[in-house]
């Protein structure tokens, strides 16, 4: 699903950093990508570590996309991979990431809210077993319950 947005808004946020940062075509299209995966592997982590209230509060527009430690961890290695991997230099990285991250992250709440999603949707929607570590994750935690 974060693909499918990213995917939908891709030309559209491209433009705007072209505009509003002067990065080339290039650079703005290879930063969406990398949101992309900065979102992904953060939803993810949040995710196999149980944290669902922080991410259902964040997705449900209960907390301000600003004031939520997950979306500020994602900004920070998003900021870390933009100047590392594409060369931005920092200054402009620290304008660009909570610019992308938050632009990014309206889009996905928007949808899982009006889609009316569950936890147990979101974690199917974050793929790549994160089911599994999910479960296995919360067995651990509870003495093997579920074993």
């Amino acid at each position: 699903m974060i693909d499918k947005i990213v995917n939908q808004v891709k030309g559209q946020l491209t433009g705007e950093l072209q505009s509003k940062f002067n990065l080339d075509a290039g650079k703005a299209n290879r930063s969406v990508d990398l949101a992309k995966d900065n979102l992904t592997e953060g939803l993810k982590k949040e995710a196999v570590d149980g944290d669902f209230g922080g991410i259902m509060d964040l997705l449900q527009g209960k907390k301000a996309v600003g004031d939520n430690p997950v979306v500020n961890s994602m900004i920070s290695n998003y900021v870390g991979d933009l100047t590392s991997k594409l060369g931005i230099p920092d200054q402009m990285a620290k304008q660009v990431g909570p610019f992308v991250v938050s632009f990014l992250m309206q889009k996905f709440a928007g949808q899982v809210t009006g889609d009316g999603l569950s936890k147990l949707d979101i974690i199917g929607l974050l793929g790549g077993g994160v089911k599994d570590k999910v479960t296995k994750g919360l067995g651990d935690k509870l003495g093997g319950l579920f074993k």
